[in-house]
């Protein structure tokens, strides 16, 4: 018997993180962590600890990564 495999369609990038913690790195190495918010096309929102939402502008982010 032959089974066929359903290709899945997977979204890359930090669309499926929302309300994960994150911490972004600057390209001049500073960092910032908070609670990922959502990501129009040049921002990405971001709630600090202290109930701040941030925006970031993508042009300026070295890389993101998820804490675990």
């Amino acid at each position: 018997m032959s089974e066929e495999k359903a290709e899945v369609k997977r979204k890359f990038g930090f669309y499926h993180r929302k309300g994960e913690k994150i911490k972004i790195v600057f390209t001049d190495g500073k960092a910032i962590t908070g609670t990922y918010l959502f990501a129009p096309q040049y921002e990405i929102i971001i709630e600090t600890e202290d109930g701040r939402e941030i925006t970031i502008f993508k042009h300026a982010v070295k890389y993101v990564y998820v804490i675990d």
